[in-house]
């Protein structure tokens, strides 16, 4: 181990050995043995130690982790069951909310359930507390956000993060940081009834850790040079410049991490700003609207994922990063995607939109994963994987686009009973449904999510029965060895679903609050 460390350490920054040290295997990075300058000192106590994971306790033991991915309803319930629940028992928790009157309506389940679905006459929406909002509906949401940053900072192993700041003691400031923010926004300004106020803050709250790191990384001057015990050959064919001001190849490699992070996190602002565009407008849309919402958004989702799995493939080199990348991608994809159902009026709509789902399913990836579109990729794009490696590649993403498929739709169906029946109904107005007298119908979205469900279990399904039969190869088992091997990514992963989960009824949330700069109902 410490002469992993050793290589690591020298390797990044001697661009030759570097690269021999990194290399892709099927499916997989490793770390392979290279040669190693036994004469390099060791470490000095001040220097970093890059491979400190910064939030040591959230991390499944071995033995727990083998029970969960090596048996079949597990798995299940692990990666599509436990975070979608977490995100339900979070938007469950009742609003204190109050008439325009400025009397109190309700808190909780202290008053007579009648009057959860007590109308609401006045012109203005009820008011919510603001301090309730803040450190739980948002400071819940905010922490999970902040801690997918933290964990995206362990799967990328090589951290940059200053020993004394410590994981614990940074999160926790981060996280303060933004509730005090909030608290300011709330008392001196007007800006606090915008949801775009808050999904900015956490924006800023989630790429606190990289501008901390990359201060701290432009502060070590040290580690931007060569180690000053160079090698002859090191010595006789680099110039003079070159062996003055390099870059180290660990340096490079954070910046892209850091870039290719910067990407994700703004792919949620992006997501946001078109769910406002359209999700958010009263009028009823067409299916062809619904159509083109649908795929406009799927092209920009697999622009932004190819784009980052590049990043990470060829400057990043990190499997666990490609691997949980692609699940934030679809999981922003199909959450909106599932949100649309609320704002569809008739089963002609829902079969138009679906039909062209299952249909891309069944024939898109099978014809993927053929030798002649895998040949035609490495003759005019320049595809360098091998037919192995790119059948485990589309079977990953086929992988990865059921469980976000199925998370994100466990997820709105048992999410819109919840508050249409609970006492949250009336601070998420997009899920009123007909009871207001518009034109969408409780009852059929339920009903055709179902259907829609099981057509995608359908799909799916077949789509695995060919891999298998035709391609000789389960993505499920193929999963697992990823998750055996990289065993971190399963905490990742649900912090992914989690957070994705959240930010969408985070953007649904009807932000008045009483009392607030600029409110009508203000004593």
């Amino acid at each position: 181990m410490t002469h992993m460390f050793q290589a690591l350490d020298q390797g990044d920054e001697q661009d030759p050995q570097y690269n021999d040290a990194v290399q892709f295997s099927p499916g997989r990075y490793r770390i392979h043995p290279t040669h190693i300058n036994t004469t390099r000192p060791p470490p000095s106590p001040g220097e970093v130690n890059e491979r400190t994971h910064l939030l040591l306790g959230i991390k499944p033991t071995k033995n727990q982790f083998q029970e969960w991915i090596n048996v079949t309803w597990k798995r299940t319930l692990i990666l599509n069951v436990f975070p979608v629940a977490v995100v339900l028992a979070w938007c469950a928790v009742p609003f204190p909310t109050y008439v325009p009157s400025n009397t109190i309506k309700h808190f909780g389940f202290l008053n007579d359930i009648n009057i959860f679905h007590l109308p609401n006459h006045d012109d203005n929406p009820v008011e919510i507390n603001f301090w309730f909002f803040l450190f739980f509906y948002y400071g819940f949401y905010n922490a999970i956000a902040l801690l997918m940053v933290t964990k995206m900072f362990d799967l990328y192993s090589l951290n940059w993060w200053p020993k004394w700041l410590g994981g614990y003691f940074a999160y926790t400031v981060f996280w303060l940081l933004s509730l005090i923010s909030g608290v300011i926004i709330y008392l001196y300004t007007s800006l606090v009834k915008y949801n775009l106020t808050w999904v900015l803050l956490t924006f800023i709250t989630m790429n606190m850790p990289l501008l901390v790191g990359f201060i701290v990384i432009r502060g070590q001057t040290n580690r931007l040079n060569y180690r000053r015990s160079l090698t002859l050959h090191q010595k006789t064919f680099f110039d003079r410049r070159q062996l003055r001001n390099p870059l180290p190849k660990s340096y490079v490699r954070f910046l892209w991490f850091c870039f290719t992070l910067f990407i994700v996190i703004a792919a949620f602002i992006a997501g946001e700003a078109y769910a406002y565009v359209f999700l958010t407008t009263p009028e009823a849309h067409s299916g062809v609207d619904a159509f083109v919402y649908v795929y406009s958004w799927l092209a920009t989702i697999y622009i932004l994922d190819a784009v980052t799995e590049y990043i990470i493939e060829s400057r990043v080199k990190s499997y666990p990063l490609q691997f949980t990348f692609k699940l934030y991608f679809f999981m922003i994809y199909f959450i909106f995607y599932r949100n649309l159902f609320a704002r569809l009026r008739d089963p002609d709509q829902y079969i138009l939109i679906q039909a062209a789902s299952s249909l891309w399913v069944c024939i898109f990836y099978p014809l993927c994963m053929t030798r002649t579109v895998h040949k035609n990729l490495v003759c005019y794009i320049g595809l360098r994987k091998d037919y192995d490696e790119y059948k485990k590649q589309c079977g990953r993403s086929f992988f990865i686009r059921n469980l976000a498929e199925n998370a994100t739709m466990l997820g709105f169906i048992c999410w819109i009973c919840i508050i249409h029946y609970g006492p949250n109904y009336e601070v998420y107005p997009y899920f009123k449904f007909i009871e207001e007298g518009n034109p969408f119908d409780f009852n059929l979205t339920l009903r055709m999510s179902g259907i829609i469900w099981a057509f995608e279990l359908a799909s799916a399904a077949i789509t695995r029965t060919i891999f298998g039969k035709v391609f000789k190869h389960s993505i499920s088992k193929d999963a697992v060895k990823d998750f055996d091997e990289h065993p971190e990514m399963v905490v990742a992963m649900i912090v992914i679903i989690i957070h994705v989960l959240q930010d969408m009824l985070m953007a649904l949330l009807n932000l008045n609050f009483k009392d607030a700069l600029g409110s009508k109902h203000k004593p």
